[in-house]
């Protein structure tokens, strides 16, 4: 049995790869923390304890994090997910609650509870991840593997030319977890904009497999007319769950990946939160990254639809 921590800035994208995790029976999910990100605090607390109610299977305890990036003002992404981050649903608040303990210590104490076991998959900012390594320096030596969606790859980022919103959120967190020596796995935003896209045909078969297929479609709706703007494509991108997919099945998802040295710019302005990636080497330093650059896209959606049916 694999064990996860998921951490996670509930929102629509976030609500299916959680599904995934939790309906996935080779892995057992202790604990899924809450950072501050497409929604404030409360609502992806909320979103998170709806998700675990939904999937059907078992309740892992939820522990709430950090409500703000560590020195920037919160910023939120209500214009992709909604106003609630569930393509505006309004759904009632779940009858779970969550712990009383904080995040950044869960985290901490589930990764000394099974060192060299935990397997870290973050959803959202890497506030939490960042806090955990500045109050545990150690914290690389005991955890497993990171798997984080987060950047762009070698294209462009989707809240600026440059940046990918999970690092554009709290781009000084990113600097703290890319310097930790934890072992990443990067998987940018890009990846859900080619053959994993969801289209017409597959929300239609999302649609017509459970009530989970239609729950997803539903709440992905104003990702939907978002991305009507800005792409040719009808339909939505999911980087949280490719992400997940990638860390639940790695051998079969994956076709290239690039091991590397990478940065994040924290002190300007105008390039702040841009994941630069030194894919030909200029720098000459060691990597401290991997990078999926292409995934197959007709496993992620057969692996999908079989964990939502």
């Amino acid at each position: 049995m694999r064990h996860f921590i998921i951490d996670t800035d509930t929102a629509s994208d976030d609500v299916v790869a959680l599904l995934m995790a939790l309906r996935e029976p080779s892995v057992f999910i202790e604990a899924i923390t809450i950072v501050a990100g497409n929604c404030v605090i409360d609502q992806c607390r909320k979103n998170a304890l709806i998700s675990i109610e939904k999937s059907g299977t078992y309740i892992p305890p939820v522990y709430e994090g950090m409500s703000k990036p560590l020195f920037r003002e919160r910023y939120t992404s209500h214009h992709i997910h909604g106003k609630d981050g569930m393509g505006d649903m309004n759904l009632p608040e779940s009858s779970l609650v969550s712990e009383d303990k904080h995040a950044v210590d869960a985290i901490i104490d589930i990764v000394r509870k099974f060192p060299g076991e935990i397997e870290i998959i973050t959803l959202g900012p890497l506030t939490n991840l960042a806090m955990a390594v500045l109050k545990e320096p150690d914290l690389y030596k005991l955890v497993k593997i990171v798997y984080i969606m987060g950047g762009a790859g070698l294209k462009p980022g989707n809240i600026t030319p440059l940046a990918e919103f999970n690092i554009y959120a709290d781009a000084e967190a990113a600097h703290i977890v890319l310097n930790s020596g934890l072992p990443l796995v990067f998987c940018g935003w890009e990846l859900g904009m080619e053959d994993a896209f969801i289209n017409e045909f597959d929300m239609d078969k999302l649609s017509s497999i459970s009530d989970l297929g239609q729950f997803a479609v539903r709440c992905n709706r104003t990702l939907m007319e978002f991305n009507a703007g800005r792409c040719d494509k009808k339909g939505f991108d999911l980087p949280d769950p490719i992400t997940m997919a990638v860390a639940l099945y790695p051998n079969e998802m994956i076709v290239d990946k690039l091991a590397v040295y990478g940065y994040v710019e924290y002190q300007s302005e105008r390039s702040y939160g841009h994941l630069v990636i030194d894919s030909t080497h200029l720098l000459n330093k060691p990597h401290n990254m991997t990078v999926i650059t292409k995934i197959k896209g007709n496993v992620f959606k057969h692996k999908l639809f079989t964990l939502l049916s």
